[in-house]
């Protein structure tokens, strides 16, 4: 049973949101960051861009498992 809303707590809920708004606008922009830096460090945009793919399939080695969670909910909201 959840507590009913109130003014701080749907206040509250509101600055949780624009704080994750942020964190995931800082996020986006060390990524964008980091293909920079291989960029200019390479001098090759097609070396960046393989550096990105190295790093993504090292992230999508190590997170697998909940991905294919995620993967497995939405194709059976789906079919529901």
């Amino acid at each position: 049973m959840s507590k009913p809303a109130t003014y701080w707590s749907d206040r509250a809920e509101a600055a949780d949101e624009a704080r994750k708004e942020q964190q995931i606008a800082a996020a986006r922009n060390l990524i964008v960051a980091g293909i920079e830096m291989a960029f200019q460090i390479s001098g090759s945009g097609l070396q960046a861009i393989e550096e990105v793919e190295t790093a993504l399939s090292g992230w999508l080695a190590a997170h697998n498992a909940v991905l294919a969670t995620e993967a497995a909910a939405i194709e059976t909201q789906g079919s529901a």
